[in-house]
């Protein structure tokens, strides 16, 4: 056989017209970037067969070969045990009559019952993604596999072989040794290498990749499918990936959005309720002090100020304008907004690509004037957006004065900026740093935000709600250096399965886009939320304490029947109950009826009950917050008036003197002492969560925080 490099088997199988390469072709391109494959030889007809097997030695395996012949199991393509030249003569004979079949191809047998799957398909919006996996026959059917964006790194390799439900396949497994890890994440990264390297190739599938007796790895059968493009693209699998985008550095230009010192609203309106006049009682409302402008052909006066009958009528360029005017005449009013220097916009109106053709349409205008012009803007069809620091909105939404805090969202839906800030600032007792809807995100995307958001030194943590991804690779990018200083957390909805493809590799019939936004995520370090509720919960959290060490926690339960039940919801969360120190154990001990035994979870309400309840948790939280074994504590009072309402102050104090253990209150009892306690320790700076389950939740989110974070600073070292 002539001994091609990797490009030349690929440009022969181009030029000859073909779709995916042969097997044996399939393992030399494979074995060209160090991954193992099996020996074998191609045989043209039975005698060939015959010599071939006799010069590996027996005994052999024979498959049918072909340029169209995919999945031989299906077509009894496969005879395997083959002992003696006539076991290797009766089976060629029968598998050259299989349609499809153009050669023989003659192979060891590679020992060992454990087979894995790894391989790449190209996605439109993510790019070549790496798949790991289960493997076998049963590929699909026990479907366990785990995705990653390419280029990978070895701990982003790593990362998917601990996330394999069937990981333990992976360790030693009935007398046979533990997989070589080490070589099993270098055959994921240049899986990845490969798919960067080479355009053309579309799919690839090793299936199975065996795991030998002594752990080694082998690629017993592999599936590369190719378009019919060439590539001439120089060997660039070690460079980072770059996206072009219309603006040359353009997630740097987004400060006049969020520091204005001179704001026009076009569109103002004299009508209460109107978008245009709530947007600027919003922004006096949060005491902006910078110059404010109006535009309503109308001229004449809102709220005491006067009105510019045009935006050519304004006195001076502004740091941004606010346009809040039907779709249909926002290209004209860009256009004005050009002309007079302004170069940074919100556009809130709705009717764009969201709705229709025509809407379509206008939005593509709108697009042409921004990329004429250099102008950087937020929506359209956007709620506006949120600078606490520089007391600024532009959402025309009710919402008066904004509280500050810690915490910024990147909003992909109009209600954030909305009715849940409204639900915030109403219901809840913290405030946020920025808010940024994106609307349809035609010129400042999640990667614009997210970069923003990075280098804000208002911003100590971020959360994100996204429906769909414009630039998948930028914002990994961007993530990627992110997620080791802030705490990322994401709702990503839309979570259902790819729709139909015409896949004809395992790996490309597994590539649900849900998967490959979660491989992505985890990837870039972000933790992945579920609920909309958590994005509300886990803000408050991040707003008024610290991230847990780890994901140890002890918690203090008035009832015994809490104490199992939120011990079971803690193991399915990912968080830990685990033993105290024995010293601490014996504080607890101390205050409790010697009748008790004492344990975490602390079973605290006998304490409470005979020595006071301010006693008995006070007492009882120390003893668990001096425990090395101890992340976080919870907790739960029992709040009635028969059983005494305790001062909170002590919990206070707690959460001062342990300033690293994260303290989450939940309650139990009468809602009218609940909603008392609630406010009294959150507006000291202590979270609390009406529902009991809820504390354990947003635990387990920030547990993930540290965990990826303490990660990616590992991965950047």
């Amino acid at each position: 056989m002539e001994n091609l490099e990797p490009t030349d088997i690929i440009e022969k199988a181009i030029t000859s017209g073909e779709t995916a390469l042969n097997e044996y072709d399939a393992k030399r391109l494979l074995s060209g970037f160090g991954i193992p494959v099996c020996r074998e030889t191609i045989a043209k007809n039975q005698d060939s067969a015959v010599a071939e097997a006799i010069q590996i030695g027996f005994p052999v395996v024979l498959k049918a070969c072909g340029t169209n012949l995919f999945h031989k199991t299906e077509v009894g393509g496969i005879a395997v045990n083959l002992k003696t030249v006539e076991d290797v003569r009766e089976a060629s004979e029968r598998l050259l009559k299989i349609d499809a079949c153009e050669e023989l191809l003659v192979q060891e047998i590679v020992s060992g019952g454990r087979e894995l799957v790894c391989g790449m398909t190209r996605d439109e919006q993510f790019g070549p993604c790496i798949m790991f996996g289960f493997g076998g026959i049963f590929t699909e059917l026990i479907d366990d596999a785990v995705f990653r964006m390419a280029p990978l790194t070895l701990a982003d390799a790593n990362a998917m072989i601990r996330e394999l439900r069937t990981q333990k396949l992976i360790d030693a497994f009935r007398g046979e040794a533990a997989v070589d890890v080490d070589m099993l994440s270098k055959v994921l990264v240049a899986v990845g290498k490969i798919a960067l390297r080479y355009e053309q190739v579309l799919q690839i599938d090793i299936n199975p990749m065996k795991i030998k007796p002594d752990g080694q790895l082998v690629a017993v059968d592999a599936l590369v499918v190719l378009s019919d493009q060439r590539d001439d693209a120089p060997d660039h699998f070690n460079e980072p990936i770059t996206v072009e985008t219309s603006y040359p550095s353009m997630e740097d230009n987004l400060i006049p959005l969020f520091e204005p010192d001179s704001v026009v609203i076009v569109g103002a309106s004299a009508a209460p309720g109107k978008p245009g006049h709530e947007v600027i009682r919003n922004i006096r409302a949060n005491d902006y002090q910078g110059e404010l402008y109006l535009v309503n052909p109308k001229s004449g006066e809102i709220l005491g100020m006067p009105v510019h009958a045009s935006i050519g009528d304004l006195p001076e360029k502004t740091d941004l304008a606010i346009i809040i005017l039907p779709a249909a005449i926002c290209a004209q009013a860009l256009r004005e907004c050009a002309a007079k220097g302004i170069e940074h916009v919100v556009i809130s109106a709705g009717g764009f690509a969201e709705v229709d053709d025509s809407g379509a349409k206008i939005q593509q205008d709108i697009l042409a004037v921004l990329q004429k012009h250099n102008i950087r803007m937020l929506g359209p069809n956007t709620s506006g957006h949120i600078s606490t620091p520089y007391h600024f909105t532009s959402t025309f939404f009710p919402l008066g004065k904004i509280k500050r805090g810690r915490v910024s969202y990147i909003a992909q839906t109009g209600n954030f900026a909305t009715h849940t800030m409204k639900y915030i600032l109403s219901a809840e007792n913290f405030g946020v740093a920025r808010v940024i809807g994106l609307g349809n995100a035609i010129n400042i995307d999640e990667s614009a935000a997210l970069k923003y958001l990075a280098g804000d030194l208002e911003t100590d943590a971020i959360l994100i709600y996204l429906e769909s991804f414009k630039q998948p690779k930028k914002f990994l990018e961007i993530a990627r250096e992110v997620t080791p200083v802030k705490p990322v957390i994401m709702l990503k909805s839309g979570s259902t399965e790819a729709g139909q493809r015409a896949a004809i590799a395992h790996t490309a019939a597994m590539a649900a886009e849900d998967r490959l936004v979660d491989g992505m995520l985890r990837q870039a370090g972000i933790v992945r939320i579920w609920d909309y509720t958590h994005l509300i919960l886990a803000g408050k959290a991040l707003s008024m304490a610290s991230l847990p060490q780890g994901n140890r926690v002890s918690f203090l339960a008035p009832s015994g029947a809490m104490l199992v039940v939120l011990t079971d919801l803690c193991t399915r969360l990912g968080l830990e109950v685990p033993t105290l120190e024995p010293q601490n154990l014996q504080r607890i001990q101390d205050i409790s009826p010697s009748f008790i035994r004492m344990r975490n979870p602390v079973d605290i309400w006998a304490a409470a009950s005979t020595k006071g309840v301010e006693f008995g948790y006070r007492e009882g939280m120390e003893a668990v917050l001096k425990d090395s074994n101890i992340d976080a504590v919870v907790p739960i009072l029992m709040l009635t008036k028969e059983s005494g309402i305790p001062s909170y102050d002590f919990i206070v104090e707690l959460a001062r003197k342990y300033p690293h253990k994260p303290i989450f209150v939940t309650f139990s009892g009468e809602k009218q002492y609940m909603e008392e306690c609630k406010e009294y320790l959150e507006k000291r700076g202590v979270p609390t969560f009406p529902e009991i389950e809820q504390p354990f939740e947003v635990l387990s989110i920030l547990a993930r925080c540290r965990s990826v974070m303490e990660r990616a600073k590992h991965n950047k070292e």
